[in-house]
């Protein structure tokens, strides 16, 4: 599927004049130096891996070894029985894609996310939610068909991500795993454990700067707390993790990376650990207890009205039941920040209306691998419906949409001659990493006006672009100004709709009728021509799906700044006087 209104990236152009030839040769020599560097510590940090074998497992621990589980960890992400029967019939349903075969592991997978997600078990909680005989035979035999080959047909797997979440979800299940299971199956579900532990425990050292890292130190705590004999493990990891967390988790909550999904899923994960250490009566360290609760606000922040999370930075579609499950938990009493300044975020709300807007500059280049370059853009909700959105990301064929979800054009901001406001590691060990983009976010918010500026085209195309955004008190009506000063050069404000909002253009060309399918309407009406193109929602549940934008273009010589609106339409009627007085009853 082609999108023509996300056109490509950085162009072979030429800009003519000193100043702006100089500022580009000191952009081309700077970003080479981030490159090398990146790609030097990438080379260390793989060299730092240590090679896992079956020779080393006896040289470094004597013998394999077949620990009891002693306990077993809650599992907070929602589970559904029907689910349960299809796998139980054979039906295997991940990522999109369907595969049947009572081994699917022997099966060729369709693609590449279906097999992450069949390496990773994170499905046997269905198995688990159903609870009966024939799902703990199930879920048995499915995990004795993955021990058969330890995945070796299954390469995949063995990523340390995937081997993280297989753990937690063995441990997780092991209670219905092993209710009724022979003494043979036991023996080789705990060797199969110790020897995925020993994996991630080498591997650690290999697993570059982010989430990742937290996933897999989550694993190891939780596998040093739930199996025997492993105190030395849950001693190293508690304090490894306890330094992630304050490593990569801001003080206004957000996460270094600035991907606010990254949030759900790590306090669906910590949720479950605080309770397992007064269990083994071990103290966590600090950083795990306060963790939550300096992230469940942000969570808050990042929710629009229909319950999704802000599409910025990597976000994918938002699994709404994790959302709600996450929040039960939350002892914040529903608090909502208004700004996330360490983040780089700023959240209006008034009446039904929410924006979220990126404020920030992008995150440091060892945590921007996922990062997207959406300065400036913004997401907007009236009640529980969508209207202005990021494309975000896709969760099925990532690879083939990542480089575009990931450029300025994909994003509801001002895009720059087809140019996006940050440049990404193209290839080697740190491919996708953050080469040069905005450094200097000035941001400036007087109530419900924010007032933001990036640097992100100066050094190549010699521009500065700044957005204000007001929001009116009642929530009816968002003003806001784009700017693009400094060279003469090409521009584009794109404003990416949900799909099940209908843009109706007018006769003026300068404004939008958009229908909403719960009956309302808003205008947006702008001072500059307004175009109706395609584009593509990449976050959403079923995939990929297409819709539209408008799109105003101009040229920052001729038209600096550009003022536009979006208010709701009153219905005919709505606030009317009764043409007659009501009758009153004679008391």
């Amino acid at each position: 599927m082609t999108v023509p209104a996300i056109r490509p990236g950085w162009s072979d152009k030429r800009f003519g004049g000193g100043r702006v030839l100089v500022a580009k040769t000191l952009a081309w020599m700077s970003e080479r130096v981030i490159a090398g560097r990146l790609g030097a510590v990438g080379f260390y940090r793989r060299a730092r891996g240590w090679p896992v074998g079956a020779g080393m497992m006896r040289v470094w621990r004597g013998r394999s070894q077949t620990p009891r589980v002693l306990l077993v960890p809650q599992e907070l992400r929602t589970a559904d029985p029907v689910r349960a029967d299809e796998i139980i019939a054979g039906l295997h349903v991940f990522a999109g894609r369907t595969v049947q075969a009572a081994d699917p592991f022997a099966a060729t997978p369709p693609s590449e996310e279906w097999r992450e997600a069949l390496a990773g078990f994170g499905w046997l909680r269905h198995l688990r939610a159903a609870g009966t005989a024939e799902a703990g035979a199930a879920a048995r035999q499915l995990v004795e068909a993955w021990m058969a080959t330890q995945g070796r047909d299954h390469s995949v797997g063995w990523q340390p991500q995937i081997t993280a979440e297989r753990v937690r979800a063995w441990l997780a299940g092991s209670g219905l795993l092993l209710a009724g299971a022979d003494e043979i199956f036991y023996r080789r579900f705990a060797r199969s454990l110790w020897w995925q532990v020993r994996v991630l425990y080498a591997q650690f050292a290999s697993i570059p700067p982010g989430a990742d890292r937290l996933s897999v130190l989550v694993a190891l705590v939780t596998a040093g707390l739930c199996l025997e004999g492993e105190e030395r493990l849950l001693k190293w990891a508690s304090l490894r993790l306890g330094e992630e967390l304050d490593r990569q988790i801001l003080p206004d909550g957000g996460h270094v990376s600035r991907d606010p999904g990254v949030l759900v899923g790590l306090v669906l994960d910590l949720l479950p650990l605080r309770q397992l250490f007064p269990a083994r009566n071990v103290t966590p360290p600090a950083a795990i207890l306060t963790a939550v609760d300096r992230m469940m606000p942000m969570i808050r922040f990042f929710r629009l009205g229909d319950g999704t999370i802000a599409r910025f930075n990597g976000m994918g579609p938002t699994g709404i039941d994790l959302v709600t499950t996450a929040l039960v938990y939350d002892e914040s009493r529903g608090t909502v920040p208004g700004s996330a300044p360490h983040s780089g975020f700023e959240r209006l709300e008034a009446g039904t209306t929410v924006v979220v807007t990126d404020t920030g500059a992008p995150p440091p280049a060892h945590y921007s691998m996922g990062a997207h370059a959406g300065t400036l853009s913004f997401e907007l909700s009236t009640g529980r419906q969508l209207i202005v959105m990021n494309c975000g990301m896709s969760s099925v064929h990532r690879a083939s949409w990542r480089k575009e979800a990931r450029k300025t054009a994909a994003h509801s901001t001002v895009t720059v001659a087809d140019h996006s406001s940050v440049r990404f590691v193209r290839r080697g060990p740190a491919e996708g990493a953050v080469l040069s983009g905005p450094h200097v976010v000035a941001v400036e918010r007087h109530g419900l006006t924010v007032s933001a500026s990036h640097d992100g085209y100066q050094p190549r195309l010699g521009v500065a672009v700044a957005r204000t955004m007001s929001l009116a008190e009642d929530g009816e009506r968002l003003d806001g100004e784009d700017v693009v000063e400094g060279a003469d050069q090409p521009y584009a404000l794109r404003f990416h709709l949900h799909p099940s909002v209908q843009p109706v253009p007018t006769e003026q060309g300068r404004s939008v009728l958009l229908l909403l399918p719960t009956g309302e309407a808003w205008v947006f009406a702008a001072d500059a021509g307004v175009a109706i193109e395609e584009s593509i929602a990449l976050a959403m549940p079923e995939g990929p799906r297409r819709t539209l934008q408008l799109v105003i273009e101009g040229r920052s010589g001729a038209m600096p700044r550009v003022r536009w609106a979006l208010r709701r339409l009153e219905r005919p009627g709505a606030h009317a006087a009764p043409s007659e007085p009501e009758p009153e009853l004679p008391l």
